[in-house]
């Protein structure tokens, strides 16, 4: 089990993220598992250091896949929100 006190402490190091930890973290905060504390501490982490392309992809494809997404059959091209 990943804690988010770790993939924070990692980020607010300045080491880059890999997926695993990205899911993990988004995982915590939609089922609450992740305090509001440790999402503004992440969230700060994040700021001072900075995501590298590859945290971004994978915190984009974590959140995305996090809920429920909607699909627009006949609509060509990416449908956003």
């Amino acid at each position: 089990m990943l804690l988010p006190q770790e993939i924070i402490r990692k980020k607010r190091d300045g080491l880059e993220l890999v997926p695993r930890e990205i899911e993990a973290f988004v995982a915590g905060l939609v089922d609450g598992r992740v305090p509001d504390a440790q999402v503004g501490a992440f969230a700060i982490a994040v700021y001072l250091r900075g995501m590298s392309r590859a945290e971004t992809v994978a915190l984009t494809r974590a959140v995305i896949g996090s809920g429920r997404v909607l699909s627009w059959p006949g609509v060509p091209g990416p449908v956003l929100d």
